[in-house]
This record gives C-alpha cells, sequence and structure tokens, in this order.
C-alpha cells in the first residue's frame, strides 16, 4: 500500500478531531429536537462524530434504543452498515453497555472503511492515469468539505469503500468480488443500486458487447441479487413490508420529492436573515451563515459533478462513469438536502478533478481552499447544527 491514502487520512482526521474537539470547548453543543443528546457527554473528542443519523443506525441494532423518537420509523436506513458496525462492537460490549459499544465499533468501522476507500481509489486511479494524479484524488477526496461524513458514525464510509472496491475489481476483470461487494453496498444504502446497471455496462464493454460473453452472466446476476433479495426478506420479517423503507420516507419522514422537495430545501438554506451576527464567533454560533454556504455548495456541487465526469469519461470509463451519472439521477427527486455527503463518496468525481489540476501550485492552492469550510461544517455538525 502506498503512503498517500495512509497520510491524507491520518492528516485530514486529525485536523477534525482538534475542531470537533475546540468546537464543543468553546461551542457547547446545541440539539435543535427534544429527542436529541450526546453519546459520550463530557467526552468532546468523539462526541461529535456521533449525529443525527448515527442514532438510528444504532436502533437497527438496538430492541431499547434512548434516543430516537417513537414516531419515526429507522426502516428509512439499510441495515448492513449497522450489521458490521454490532459485530465489531463485540469485543467492547465486556466493559460497555450496547449502545456506546456499538458507537465505538461504528467509529472504527467507518475509520477503517474510509481508509480502505482511499486505498482502493489510489489503485484504479494509478491504473487508469497514473500514480500523480492517483495521489491528488486521494487528497482531494479527505479534504473536500464535506468528507468528515466518511468518519462519522454514518453507514457513508463502509458505502464508500464497497463501491470504490467493487468497481476496482471489476476494472481488474475479478467479477465474482466485484459483484458480491456490490450487493453489500446495496444493503448498504439505496443508492447502492446503481452500481448494478454500472458494472453491467462495463462487463459489455471489456467483452466488446460480444453475446457470447453473457454465458457468465447469470451466476454475476445471481450474486448481484443477493443484496435485494436480503433487504426485502428483512424488511418483511421485521416491518411486515418487504419494501417498508420507501413507505418509512415518504409517510413517516414525510420527504417530499421532485420540485416540491427542491422548493423546500431552497426555502431552508436561504432563508433570511443570512447574515445577522456581529463577528466570526458570532457567525458561527448562528447557523444561518454557513447553514447558507452549506446550500450554495449543494447547489453547485451537482452541476460541477455531471461536468467533471462527463469531461473524464473516456478516461474512467464505462463503469465509473455511468455509475456517478445514474447515482446523480436517482438523487435528483429528493432536493438537494444532504447533496455534499452523497457527492463525498463519489470517487470519480475527484479522479476527474485531479486529471484537471496538473499544476501542483492550483492542486495546492484547490486544497487549502477547501479545507476552512471542511472544518466549519464539521464543527457545526457536532454542534447538532443541521448539516446532513
Amino acid at each position: 500500500m502506498r503512503l498517500q491514502p495512509w497520510m491524507a487520512f491520518a492528516s485530514s482526521r486529525l485536523a477534525l478531531i482538534v475542531t470537533g474537539y475546540l468546537a464543543l470547548t468553546l461551542f457547547p453543543a446545541h440539539p435543535v429536537e427534544s429527542w436529541q443528546g450526546l453519546a459520550f457527554p463530557g467526552n468532546n473528542w468523539i462526541d461529535g462524530w456521533v449525529r443525527w443519523d448515527s442514532f438510528w443506525y444504532e436502533s437497527i441494532v438496538d430492541p431499547h434504543p434512548s434516543f430516537i423518537p417513537a414516531y419515526l420509523s429507522n426502516a428509512n436506513f439499510f441495515p448492513f452498515y449497522s450489521w458490521v458496525s454490532w459485530m465489531a462492537a463485540l469485543p467492547f460490549r465486556a466493559f460497555l453497555d450496547l449502545e456506546h459499544a456499538f458507537f465505538i465499533g461504528a467509529l472504527i468501522v467507518s475509520s477503517v472503511s474510509f481508509l480502505l476507500g482511499l486505498t482502493a481509489v489510489d489503485r484504479l486511479t494509478t491504473k487508469l492515469a497514473g500514480t500523480d494524479v492517483a495521489a491528488r484524488a486521494v487528497w482531494l477526496i479527505a479534504v473536500f468539505p464535506f468528507s468528515f461524513f466518511l468518519t462519522a458514525v454514518y453507514a457513508d464510509a463502509l458505502y464508500f469503500c464497497l463501491c470504490a472496491w467493487s468497481l476496482t475489481f471489476a476494472y481488474e476483470r475479478r467479477w465474482p468480488l466485484a459483484c458480491a461487494l456490490a450487493a453489500m453496498a446495496s444493503m448498504t444504502r439505496i443508492p447502492g443500486l446503481a452500481l448494478f446497471p454500472a458494472l453491467g455496462l462495463e462487463y459489455l464493454r471489456q467483452n466488446d458487447f460480444r453475446f457470447e460473453s453473457l454465458r457468465k452472466a447469470p451466476l454475476y446476476i445471481a450474486i448481484l441479487a443477493i443484496g435485494p433479495l436480503v433487504m426485502g426478506g428483512y424488511f418483511y420479517w421485521r416491518y411486515d413490508d418487504p419494501i417498508a423503507f420507501l413507505h418509512a420516507r415518504q409517510l413517516g419522514w414525510n420527504r417530499a420529492v421532485g420540485i416540491t422537495g427542491w422548493t423546500r430545501d431552497f426555502g431552508y438554506f436561504f432563508e433570511p436573515p443570512i447574515f445577522a451576527c456581529s463577528g466570526v464567533a458570532d457567525c458561527i454560533r448562528e447557523f444561518a451563515p454557513t447553514r447558507a454556504l452549506i446550500g450554495a455548495s449543494y447547489l453547485l456541487l451537482l452541476p460541477v459533478t455531471i461536468a467533471l465526469t462527463v469531461s473524464a469519461a473516456r478516461t474512467l470509463g464505462a463503469g465509473l462513469t455511468a455509475w456517478v451519472l445514474i447515482s446523480v439521477a436517482m438523487s435528483l427527486a429528493n432536493g438537494f438536502d444532504g447533496i455534499g455527503r452523497f457527492t463525498a463518496v463519489l470517487f470519480p468525481v475527484f479522479i476527474a478533478l485531479a486529471m484537471l489540476l496538473r499544476s501542483r501550485r492550483v492542486f495546492v492552492a484547490v486544497c487549502v481552499a477547501w479545507l476552512p469550510f471542511l472544518l466549519l461544517f464539521f464543527a457545526q455538525f457536532a454542534r447538532w447544527r443541521q448539516v446532513l
């Protein structure tokens, strides 16, 4: 393994850990809902990593969760990350209760997954575009303003890892492994299904779209089908509904779709007054300026993601290009809330950007410009602000 993924991971995470500690020490957490609490009160080094969806993932494996409201269903969250974190938490159950052991296990799963995902990106990008582009891509992912989600108790890091290695193995023609990891990704997050057509298209491209290449396709399709089948069985067993996640999202969580969702999100992120604060500390304490920055970032990321991916399609190949574009298409119906977290896992976009930033000076300038936003957004997330 090359040093670049390790260096990018260690330096960026250290900066975030210190930022979280200082943010919670200088500006104590400010929960915005009655059900929200602190997983590790008094421990500002790690408490800021356990926010929002973290408690919902814990509730999947905890029959008596402490923090979540009863009127919402955790069927909105796919369970694979919770299952893996529960297994990682088993050694800590000897001296911690289920809740705290789970969060420690989940932090380990997220951190290890992020590092492993970076190594996959480094390996695949080296094959596609060379070691210099690979190094730049890894650093861009690590300092991306929303990359803190890839260490928090969120499913994103595991999803990133599974997708990165699935596509890496696909490009190396190791199809059973690629399909198995894609099946796991589909049990981690709904967009994991975007891997299925992406892998199919890449498989056909590698075989020059020859009909005889489809002889092995039934085996690969059967491996991919494991994910949806397990999810359907799980939701039926637990909620008496094989598509309970859709009903929970639309009814219980009241997630608007289409123009309504976009209008809702625009009204939230740009609700005035935006700059009603007297100084830097006051602007951090008052969330409105940060919220507007996040909203502007989300709106900018969508066209930039598409443009970068299309511009590098020849180098990225069919699988990576299709995965990004299908993933973006799947997200459009739900408004633009969460686009930063969603984009953080789309590593081909960062490969495309790394290919453009050939000048070392420009590359460093982009990383330096991104870093303050990464630290600011994580500080607000740690304070229970709505960075989702």
